[in-house]
């Protein structure tokens, strides 16, 4: 046992309680999003990071409470509000089997599925449910086998019951058919009619929730409350907004967000308290509930250290069990990167394509002109500023002018509504989509012709250790490129990096790590490749400031076809700065095609529809950046 988590949990353990208290002890978690691995806290320090012992700690600290626990006559509770296993391959590559041996030896009391709980489909949630042993709730989530509404538990006579309670905006989060037949109903009726069933049966009303804190509660709070007081009435968005109609909910524990809160939300007006852990399980979040066991209410609450709930799992502090980190390193070790997969088997079952597109987009506003150009690759690159930034107004405009274009590839950044993007790519049918599985923040998509590429495999290389491409790692995509004679392997890498604050230093730092890891693809003879996407900073940057160095500097191996332009006031990627931060890089196996004939150019949409503001307002404040290549065998 390590001596510094000893002596914690001895402080966590000795205060005084009178003969008719009891201490319950709140652990919670939430986001973890399949990092159960050990991964340096960059956060904390980028150059010197201590190292974080994820989900080995994490059972370390859990087991030693409780042991404690039982010797005081206290009682732990441990639950987790969704997310849990989408976010590393670790997680996805089985859809979670692994995450749920993890959770059944840390013996969690319940759990409530996440939005990227569903992304691999309902029948593999109800599959997770079988092999958990612990339950499943979620009392307004209609269509999924083996959920229950609710869990009661006894601690020294005093009964909890646990009421499992989903967000209401599933669609926005997934693509339509990983949620087939699943629906939601509404919050507070829901919660109302739980309260009915278990009130004769408990003592204290807990809710485990998949709606979150919002980033700035305070703020967000302020807001709510002027709308009531305005006779608006909004639909129930986070926890903290349940909170205000819950007089009869002692705790809400919620997740949905990966910001995670030292200190308790308390309403105002009906007392209850709420809690959120940080994401990626950076550490494990702990309040201690004085229960007065005559009473049979909730005292008062403890903070189980100075800096408030949340125990960051620092191998320094919480020495990892053993066995299980072993085992999570085994596992790591078995989802590595893609980097040497041989697609000659799979490229020779794919014909040839004749590459032709004759369908419209069913929307024709816009006087958009076609870019495509005959026998060249076009690939574009598209920041769209938290798609769909004007709801359906920005999927109609997306929609008519993907198809108006006529280019072959689009790298996307900054998709918010998953839902409202496969929407909108099907009213666009000669074309595709991949989406980013691993990314917490801001979702990437690379949009391709049916008619001309074919997938032949996906990775996301740094999703185990994303702080320096800022929770989004890169994604990367194989096609096979077939049109008429010509068949092709191309990779493209889409990218959107980490921009203010310390994004000099994270892009800085990104680079080195995506450099070597092309330059691999490159010796493995994966010499086609085409980086885009919004790289955030400046090519004209120089010395200490310029993030792309590590590229600049290969000029054998790399080359920013958008160097040619960036001094161009009239081709700006970002006007309102105004400045260029949108970028495509390609490898050696293209330079000489693009210095004979290649294309590179800023689309200019707005002169199109109406001008800037109206682009601005309608879909992005940033321009796409377009690349022609001629394409040979």
């Amino acid at each position: 046992m390590n001596r510094i988590i000893s002596l914690a949990i001895s402080v966590i353990f000795a205060g005084v309680l009178s003969g008719e208290s009891f201490r319950l002890h709140l652990l919670f978690t939430n986001n973890i999003h399949g990092a159960i691995h050990e991964v340096p806290a960059r956060f904390i320090n980028p150059e010197f990071s201590p190292i974080l012992s994820g989900g080995a700690g994490a059972y370390t600290y859990v087991n030693q409470l409780r042991k404690e626990a039982k010797k005081s006559g206290d009682f732990v509770l441990l639950t987790d509000a969704g997310n849990f296993f989408q976010g590393t391959q670790l997680g996805t590559e089985d859809g979670g089997s692994r995450m749920i041996r993890w959770m059944n030896w840390m013996n969690y009391d319940a759990f409530v599925p996440g939005v990227r709980d569903f992304d691999q489909g309902v029948s593999n949630l109800e599959r997770l449910n079988r092999e958990a042993n612990f339950p499943f709730l979620g009392a307004n989530l209609m269509g999924v086998g083996g959920l229950k509404d609710n869990k009661i538990l006894d601690f020294g006579g005093v009964k909890v019951g646990v009421i499992g309670l989903f967000t209401p905006f599933l669609n926005e989060g997934l693509l339509p058919e990983n949620y087939e037949g699943v629906s939601v109903a509404d919050l507070l009726e829901t919660l109302k009619e739980q309260i009915a069933a278990v009130r004769e049966e408990v003592d204290l009303i807990f809710v485990l929730s998949h709606l979150g804190l919002p980033y700035n509660r305070e703020k967000e709070y302020e807001k709510f409350i002027i709308k009531i007081s305005q006779n608006d009435f909004p639909s129930i968005r986070n926890a903290l907004e349940l909170a205000h109609y819950t007089n009869d909910v002692d705790v809400i524990i919620t997740g949905g967000f990966n910001k995670g809160y030292n200190t308790p939300w308390v309403d105002p007006n009906t007392h209850t308290i709420v809690v959120q852990n940080y994401g990626n399980l950076t550490g494990i979040g702990h309040l201690t509930l004085n229960i007065n066991k005559e009473k049979k209410v909730i005292e008062d609450y403890s903070l189980p250290t100075k800096r408030g709930m949340m125990i960051n799992l620092f191998t320094d502090d919480i020495w990892p069990d053993a066995a299980i980190a072993d085992t999570i390193k085994t596992w790591v070790s078995s989802v590595g990167s893609k980097l040497k997969v041989d697609y000659s088997e799979k490229i020779s079952t794919i014909n040839n394509n004749d590459c032709l597109s004759n369908r419209k987009s069913p929307y024709d506003d816009y006087s958009v002109p076609s870019l495509g150009k005959e026998n060249m690759l076009d690939i574009m690159t598209w920041n769209m500023e938290r798609f769909p930034l004007d709801g359906n107004n920005t999927m109609k405009a997306v929609a008519e002018i993907i198809k108006d274009l006529d280019v072959d590839i689009i790298g996307v950044q900054e998709v918010i509504k998953i839902g409202d993007f496969a929407e909108m790519m099907s009213w666009i049918p000669d074309y595709d989509f991949v989406l980013s599985r691993h990314s917490s923040f801001l979702e990437q998509a690379i949009i391709y012709k049916k008619n001309m590429f074919t997938v032949l495999g996906q990775d996301e290389p740094f999703a185990f250790d994303d702080y320096y491409f800022a929770g989004r790692p890169p994604l990367v995509v194989d096609f096979l490129y077939s049109c008429g004679e010509v068949k092709q392997e191309i990779c493209i890498v889409n990218m959107h990096l980490k921009c203010c604050g310390d994004g000099l230093y994270r892009r800085q730092q990104s680079m080195k790590q995506l450099h070597s890891f092309l330059m691999e693809k490159i010796s493995n003879g994966k010499n086609k490749i085409v980086a885009i996407g919004d790289w955030n900073d400046e090519l004209q940057d120089t010395g200490i400031y310029q993030s792309f160095s590590p590229f600049i500097n290969d000029r054998d191996n790399f080359l920013f076809v958008t160097e040619g332009i960036v001094g161009d006031s009239t081709q700006q990627s970002y006007p309102s700065w105004p400045s260029f931060l949108d970028h495509i890089m390609i490898s050696n196996g293209f330079i000489d095609l693009f210095e004979e004939q290649g294309i590179i150019r800023s689309v200019n949409i707005d002169e199109w529809i109406g001008g800037w503001n109206e682009y601005e307002n309608t879909i992005s404040d940033h321009r796409p950046i377009l690349l022609s290549l001629p394409i040979k065998q």
